[in-house]
């Protein structure tokens, strides 16, 4: 196989011939809450804090409304994250273009270890199989999340009375494609869970100069390649991950609103 891809031909020029500038400029708090969610659970949040919208950014099949919500005394802003990493990514990088410096976000994520349903887990580094990270950072099996966001966020959920595993996840473009191999080979390296947007999230992050974190809560569990079980995808966890994960961003020290 040739190793001369383009996907690895890493080019660090911070500009690009569509930037988010197309979108146009908006101003928003500088801690984003990143929510992974339904439309139900992001519409809940956003109305239990009384959020006012303050930006949107606009794609052919959907507009995303960002708002600002006061959580705790400190102004957020939260936006929910379509699934999947090149989308994702893309309102990222807009969000920190718009003023956004540190960013958590919260999500689901399926079990590759024996680990109960709704657990919550703080990623220390996820395995970059997916893209979209090879646009934003040289090529590497892994990244690295932020050390001081993650000790941060791990002192906010222990006031909290909150257990929280640390992992490393797998981060994939194909859902339907985490074959028993790649399942077992992921295990092998020491990932713990998979989902399909922390590596490039931490690597456009990394970037664009934001701090980054993500809480993940486990949904469904691969543990078993051959005994695959849905259980009830993590619904009863949710409210809980969002919660704690926008205490964590308003505990954290820098650009405090």
């Amino acid at each position: 196989m040739s190793t001369n891809l383009f996907l690895l031909e890493h080019d660090a020029n911070p500009n690009a011939v569509v930037s988010p500038a197309a979108n146009g400029h908006f101003q928003i708090p500088a801690k984003c809450l990143f929510l992974l969610a339904d439309d139900d659970h992001f519409n809940q949040f956003v109305k239990r804090y009384h959020g006012t919208k303050i930006a949107h950014f606009d794609t052919i099949n959907k507009v995303a409304i960002i708002y600002r919500v006061t959580y705790h005394q400190t102004t957020l802003a939260v936006a929910q994250a379509p699934l999947g990493a090149p989308a994702a990514t893309m309102l990222l990088d807009a969000l920190i273009y718009d003023g956004a410096r540190t960013v958590m976000a919260v999500g689901s994520c399926g079990a590759l270890v024996t680990l109960p349903e709704n657990q919550l887990l703080l990623v220390a580094s996820a395995i970059r199989d997916e893209g979209t990270s090879f646009h934003y950072l040289p090529a590497a099996n892994t990244i690295e999340l932020d050390q001081s966001v993650r000790d941060s966020m791990a002192l906010s959920l222990a006031k909290r009375r909150l257990a929280a595993t640390t992992v490393m996840t797998w981060t994939t473009d194909g859902f339907f494609r985490e074959t028993v191999t790649k399942t077992q080979r992921a295990q092998s390296v020491g990932a713990s869970v998979v989902e399909m947007e922390c590596a490039a999230l931490a690597a456009c992050a990394r970037f664009r100069g934001a701090n980054f974190g993500q809480l993940l809560y486990t949904a469904d569990s691969l543990a078993n390649p051959t005994d695959y079980e849905t259980r009830n995808w993590g619904k009863d966890g949710i409210d809980t991950a969002i919660e704690a994960t926008a205490t964590c961003l308003a505990a954290y020290p820098d650009h405090s609103n």
